[in-house]
């Protein structure tokens, strides 16, 4: 990992937020760019908070939106990308393209714009097993290439135009050789053998080689020269970033519920814990997360009244003979405690994602990315939450529903829609008053299509029912 701590001994990490994001043939788009409001808006340094709300039918690239940021997650944080990104690339297309850009306000002043931009595509292997006879049966692998980083930072810590600072799309191993001075005191050739073969296995094995952490290592170890450098920084903060301040909570939070599998409980910089009937925590670990229960339990109670949440722990051994904690998460009402499992699923919703909800509230270079928000939640309560993370919160918060409230209660600079054009499927509405009602502007626009892009492909009600007829006379086993 890029040493991070190490450049910002004086904690000046900067203020971060996302600004623009643009998806080339990844999940069902083709292509689409999202402006973020903060693109448009300056807001100071850890004054307000900034929020996007996207809205569409199913299938129309809002899912996408979350996957794709889950993916550069992984990116900065130099881990190793999942095979199943391989089903999120469009199948007819050569790769997918991300490209990602972020607001970077630093406390003495300075406001810098950093971008980062990457191509993925799928390679077929033969499968490779012990003992298994070659029946030619070939896996998919993801590789990550040609990535770009650019800045409007210089060297010298100077804000000015935007310029790339890395780009393995060339010959070089990072970017032209006047740029490549910046990075090393003395780039011998034994550190350019070394770095020439981590960027052939690093994209073999699916890792970044910019964020890999053997890159990055041997930066850290060859007295990297911009480790007084802005360029160095901007990589060390964009990996700080991704790894304690983007948390991304994806639907598959909500199945666990309904499907009784555990309860995820997110915690601000430390990720996911399930609680299910064998939970089991180191003692460290087991502070944290009893010290957010004990810190989010006063915010429960405004929501939820006369209800608390309540941690058992018992000590035991692991499998290993250290000492640990089986943790069972528990609701208390009205002095009665039973399982929290046995809860409405909304309840749980609510409880799983409320201490990083509050946390990104709270702490303004948080990214908190929620797909379905909605799901579960009454939808006035569900506005309430948006409208006073709108008015007092300091984070950035993303996320997808289905509800339409929300169209009624925050500003409409913050909501974007999807289209049915996959070469176009992002957009914000126009020329909408101060007085107007977006909820119903939205629902005439999928009625009239007035725009030049189509927000909704009709549906045919006749046709549905048709359909549902014909089926259920297949079905029928009677054959009546």
């Amino acid at each position: 990992m890029y040493r991070a701590y190490d450049v910002h001994k004086d904690n000046t990490l900067p203020f971060v937020r996302i600004k623009r994001l643009e998806l080339t043939n990844f999940k069902g788009v083709q292509h689409g760019i999202l402006e973020f409001n903060c693109a448009k808006e300056f807001v100071p340094y850890d004054t307000k908070s900034d929020i996007l709300g996207l809205y569409g039918q199913n299938g129309s690239g809002k899912t996408s939106v979350v996957e794709a940021i889950r993916t550069l997650k992984g990116i900065f944080m130099g881990y190793k990308m999942s095979s199943l990104v391989t089903n999120a690339i469009d199948v007819n297309a050569e790769c997918a393209v991300l490209n990602i850009e972020f607001d970077f306000q630093y406390r003495d002043g300075r406001v810098a714009t950093v971008s980062y931009e990457t191509k993925i595509k799928v390679i077929e292997e033969e499968k490779k097993e012990l003992n298994a006879i070659d029946n030619g049966e070939k896996v998919k692998i993801p590789q990550i290439y040609d990535e770009i980083v650019k800045t409007n930072i210089y060297a010298d810590k100077s804000i000015g135009r935007m310029h790339t600072i890395i780009d393995t799309t060339t010959g070089k191993l990072l970017c032209s050789d006047s740029l490549e001075e910046y990075y090393f005191n003395n780039k011998d050739k034994e550190t350019v053998r070394e770095l020439e073969y981590l960027k052939r296995k690093l994209m073999d094995d699916s890792y970044s080689f910019i964020f890999s952490e053997a890159v990055s290592e041997t930066f850290n170890v060859k007295n990297l020269n911009g480790s007084a450098s802005a360029y160095y920084e901007i990589l060390s903060e964009l990996q700080l970033y991704a790894t304690s301040y983007l948390c991304i909570i994806e639907t598959g939070a909500s199945g666990m519920v309904q499907l009784k599998a555990g309860i995820p409980f997110y915690l601000p910089d430390n990720g996911l814990v399930l609680f299910d009937d064998k939970t089991i925590l180191p003692e460290k670990s087991c502070e944290i997360v009893e010290q957010a229960i004990n810190s989010i339990n006063g915010v429960i109670n405004t929501i939820i009244p006369s209800f608390e949440l309540v941690l058992y722990k018992t000590k035991t051994i692991t499998e290993k003979g250290e000492e640990a904690y089986l943790l069972k998460l528990m609701s208390k009402r009205e002095e009665k405690i039973f399982p929290l499992k046995y809860e409405a699923d909304g309840i749980i919703k609510i409880v799983s994602v409320l201490a990083v909800f509050t946390w990104a509230f709270y702490q303004g270079s948080t990214t908190l990315v929620v797909d379905e928000f909605d799901s579960g939640v009454f939808e006035y309560l569900l506005g309430e939450l948006l409208q006073i993370f709108e008015s007092a919160g300091r984070g950035q918060f993303i996320f997808t529903s289905h509800n339409l409230r929300p169209l009624e209660v925050i500003n409409k600079k913050f909501i974007r829609f999807t289209t049915s054009d996959p070469n176009d499927r992002y957009c914000k509405l126009k020329n909408i008053g101060a007085t107007n009602n977006l909820r119903d502007l939205y629902l005439r626009e999928v009625q009239m299509k007035n725009m030049d892009v189509e927000l909704y492909k009709k549906t045919k009600s006749y046709k549905i029912a048709r359909a549902m007829q014909k089926a259920g006379e297949e079905m029928d086993p009677s054959g009546k």
